[in-house]
This record gives structure tokens, sequence and C-alpha cells, in this order.
């Protein structure tokens, strides 16, 4: 996700505030596998109907089961058949079983719901006042509209089967995998993602599409959602983004997806780094040719690699994502447009940071109350400064030898601060405590 900061605090925060459950509820108890979720939307109404068959496995043994959804209404949860007793309030759905299941055992729940999304989907009108409906999961609002453990330690592969009036497309993460004409006027989009990404990613989304099509030097496809009203300056404002990830490819590793959407949503943030289908602001400058969005562009695409294919473990290692991603941001505009460009954008992270003196925190933090506090300076520009202290630190080869093996060994998996730096002193050689101590541990910029 890329954040303009100071604005920050005045413009994002109330969108964001309630984070009340930012832990995961079934930790060490269940895995969950897939999520497969079927979701009608209509136009003339701001409810869904919907239900989620979520495929788990126990890690213990179980007598009851819980999971993140906020403010819909439950109408039946079943296993193999069997209707469960349940009880539904303050965020959490309690499923009650009817006889133990044993540890190491692999499972599926169905539940289903319908109701109005308060938060997470957003069901009304595009800026053009045509219909929309996008999903805005971060950080823990993907139960606003469907059940999940909502919270990135559980990632798991998803599928969607979302019905609309036919005169609507639908994106959501992965590959299409089928278009199915209904009764009334009505089609049937059928999703699929095989890889594991955590439920903040997991999106939809529901418009009058124009989509445009092309591809990277490797062959992986880019499509382009895009309001019809804008499709032409959409071609000029990512004209960069294949390019983009043909430079990530060559310094981190192959593309964790099968294929990248850009998309035109009504989303709260500048870019949201959904996996394999990135959404950006419709009133982004890229989809006005207003200006120059490039830097945008380049983070929430590094996001596709740091944040969605390497997860944190735990919101208190975001710095693992929207360091990486602000961080790489640069490492892009160094190779294609040269060190003068480089060294400007660092700068402006320098700056930026030196201009926020509220945040009296470390990367490394555990003692928030809201997950919204941790978007912040520390985590961006004080995180990519100190990637750039490494670099210097180890050198050029070392660095880049340890992107890559970090990302090949923990591809598809969580990660935390403590794997990174045991990848990079490995390939080092060099003892790094003091280093990662300073930087990540107290706040400020070390001296």
């Amino acid at each position: 996700m890329k954040k303009i900061f100071p604005l920050l605090l005045l413009i994002y925060l109330p969108i964001i505030a309630a984070d009340k459950f930012d832990y995961n509820l079934m930790q060490n108890k269940i895995d969950v596998l897939h999520y497969s979720i079927q979701l009608k939307i209509s136009d003339t109404s701001s409810e869904i109907s919907a239900s989620t068959e979520i495929t788990f496995k126990a890690v213990t043994d179980l007598r009851e089961l819980k999971f993140n959804l906020k403010d819909l209404q439950v109408s039946m949860c079943m296993i193999n058949n069997q209707q469960l007793l349940f009880e539904h309030g303050n965020g959490i759905l309690t499923i009650h079983l009817q006889e133990i299941i044993t540890k190491y055992t692999i499972h599926k729940i169905f539940i289903e719901y319908n109701g109005e999304p308060k938060t997470g989907l957003f069901i009304g009108k595009n800026k053009y006042k045509n219909f929309a409906a996008f999903s805005d999961n971060w950080a823990n609002y993907a139960s606003s509209w469907f059940p999940s453990i909502d919270h990135p330690s559980d990632k798991a592969s998803v599928s969607f089967f979302v019905t609309v009036p036919k005169k609507y497309e639908v994106i959501c993460n992965g590959d299409l995998v089928e278009r199915i004409l209904v009764e009334n006027e009505k089609v049937k989009y059928v999703y699929n993602i095989k890889e594991p990404i955590p439920t903040y990613c997991m999106v939809v989304g529901v418009c009058d599409f124009a989509i445009t099509k092309t591809k990277t030097k490797s062959g992986i496809p880019v499509y382009y959602y895009t309001y019809p009203e804008d499709s032409l300056n959409a071609v000029k404002g990512f004209n960069r983004a294949a390019d983009m990830l043909t430079f990530y490819e060559e310094i981190i590793g192959t593309f964790p997806f099968s294929r990248l959407s850009i998309v035109q949503s009504s989303t709260a943030f500048g870019g949201m780094e959904n996996s394999s289908v990135i959404f950006f602001a419709e009133k982004s400058s890229s989809f006005t040719g207003e200006k120059d969005n490039e830097e945008t562009v380049a983070h929430e695409i590094a996001h596709q690699w740091f944040g969605d294919a390497l997860t944190m473990s735990d919101w208190s290692e975001i710095w693992l994502s929207e360091g990486f991603a602000t961080y790489f941001t640069a490492l892009y505009f160094e190779a294609r447009d040269g060190k003068e460009r480089f060294e400007r954008i660092m700068n402006s992270y320098k700056n930026t940071y030196r201009q926020n003196t509220n945040w009296k925190t470390p990367i490394l933090y555990k003692d928030y109350k809201r997950i919204s506090e941790l978007l912040n300076v520390e985590t961006y520009q004080k995180a990519a400064l100190f990637l750039h202290e490494l670099r210097q630190k180890i050198g050029d080869k070392d660095f880049f030898k340890s992107i890559k093996k970090y990302y090949s060994k923990y591809l598809h998996s969580n990660v935390t601060t403590k794997d990174f730096k045991k990848i990079v002193e490995s390939v080092s050689g060099k003892n790094l405590d003091s280093l990662f101590a300073h930087w990540l541990y107290f706040p400020g910029l070390p001296n």
C-alpha cells in the first residue's frame, strides 16, 4: 500500500481505525487451506447473498471453531451435511462441533450468510455515477464480507463464484476460469488463485470495465481494468508497469502469480496491492492523465513479491512488506533512470521522515493500539533507509544475492525479521546484530 505522509493522519486513519481483532483467532488450532466464496451482487441493493466454504486442517483436537465475521446475518453452518449450532457477535462467529475434530485431519465448513457490509465491500456508484462494487480489505476488513481467519499469519488459496447482472464485468484474484450465463439476465464469474495469499489481499471488483491486455517480455499477461471514460489515459499512465515486473523478476525472482491485473476502483487508498490484482483509486493521476504517478505504481507492483508472496507473520512486522516495497520502488528508478533519480527519491524519504517528528516508535513495535498506527514513516521511509544502509554495509553482490535467497526460500510463506536477518548473515558472513538492533528496535535515525 502506498501512503502519502503526513496527510495519512488527517485523511486515512478515520477510515481504517476499527482494528479490534488484530490476532489470529485460531492460532495453533487450525490452518486454513482454501476459501470458496459464493457471492451474489445486485445493482439495485447494497446487500449481498453469500456463502463461504472453508477448507482447513486441524492442528490440534477441536471442539469448536471461531472465525472473524463482522455485521452480517448468518443463516447456517454445516459440516458433512450436518447443521451445527453457532453464536455470532462482536465480530466473531463461534461454531459448536457435534463431534471432536482430531488433529491433522482436513475438513470443510460451510457458512451461509447475507446482509449489507458496513465496511470492506463497498457497493454503490463510481466517480461517473455508474454502478460499482469493490472490496477494500486492509487491514482486517475481509471479514466484513466473508468469514475467515482475518490475519496475515494464515494464508490460503481462494476461489470466487460471483453472480452479477450480465452487463457488468468482474475481476478477482487469479485466473478467470469461466463465465457462466445464469437465469434472469445474470452471469456468474469463476476465478481461482492456487497460491496461498493473505485475506487482506482477497478481493472482488464489479463494474462496467474497459479491458486492455498486454504482456511482459517473459510472457506474463498484464490486464488493465478501467472505466471506459479513462481507458486511454490508463494506457499512458501505466506504460512502465510491464517493465517494472521485468525488473523485479531480474533482481528478486519469478513473478509469484500467473497474471497481473491493474484495476481502477473505488478504493480508500492511493493503491492497494491485492495479490495479482492491484486496485488503484479511481481518481489517481494515472487515470486522469494529470501527472506522473509511476512511483506509486512501482510500489504496488513490488508488493506482489513483498507482502503478497512473502507475507509478514504478524502486523508488527509490516516493514517486511511496506519497507521493502518502498525501497524497491527506488531501486527500479535507479536501474532505469539513473543514480540521480535514485538519490532524489532516497532524499525525499529522509526528508519526509525528519519532517514527521510525531513518530516515537521503532520499526518493530508490538504495543500499538490499532493496526493503522503501523502505517507510518518508520515502517515505510525509515525501513527503506535501513535496507539501503544494509546494502552499503554488505555490498551489492551479497545484498541482491540475499534478496533472491530470501525470496526463493520463503515463497508463498510467512516471514519474520529473524528469517530475513538469518539469510543476510549467512550470505554475507557478517554479524549484523548491531545494525539490525539500532535501526529496527529504536526510534529515530541512528547517528
